[in-house]
């Protein structure tokens, strides 16, 4: 133990114990900080295999829980703050996510223009098919108007023409009652 003490490396009951925590809980702090190091040597050992502890890492030990009581926060956030080691290796697995999800997005991207090519293509060929229909309408509407008005010109002759005929005929009817029967003739 003087060994240990001489290099100020102290047991883990020794750091439990200037924590205030048991040796399990300290235990769990030291593999959340190998988790989050990704390093299983983190710390260094005895020769029974024992993890030592520095009074740097007491100190990273307090400031982790501490930040651990904020909002959103738990242990593991609060060690990926305090060992920035293992953030740099998880911003470069990151950052390959984050390529694979650029590719990926670009992939996407394309595609959807591509399907917005098309259907812009569709719109146009729409556009121009109901342009062509409207002109057609149009082309109809007059010659229906030409056809209306057409009738309207025969029917107005054939009415003048049957107004005429009535006409004649009631003039004929008349001067027939003026002249009398045929067998008024003979009669008087």
């Amino acid at each position: 133990m003087t060994k240990v003490k001489s290099n100020n490396l102290l047991t883990p009951a020794q750091a439990a114990k200037d924590l205030g925590i048991s040796v399990a809980t300290l235990r769990k702090y030291s593999l959340i900080v190998e988790r989050t190091t990704e390093n299983s040597k983190y710390f260094e050992r005895n020769s029974q295999n024992n993890r030592l502890y520095t009074q740097k890492n007491i100190e990273d030990f307090k400031e982790m829980v501490k930040l651990s009581h904020g909002p959103k926060m738990t242990l593991e956030t609060s060690a990926m703050q305090i060992y920035p080691t293992s953030e740099v290796k998880k911003d470069k697995a990151e950052v390959g996510q984050d390529a694979e999800k650029v590719k990926e997005l670009q992939v996407t991207v394309a595609k959807l223009e591509s399907e917005n090519k098309k259907r812009e293509l569709t719109i146009k060929e729409l556009q121009d098919e109901l342009n062509d229909a409207q002109k057609a309408k149009e082309e109809l509407q007059v010659e229906l108007d030409t056809l209306k008005q057409q009738d309207a010109e025969k029917v107005e002759t054939t009415t003048s023409n049957n107004s005429e005929n009535l006409k004649e005929r009631v003039n004929e009817k008349v001067n027939d009652d003026k002249k009398g029967h045929w067998w008024n003739k003979f009669m008087g």
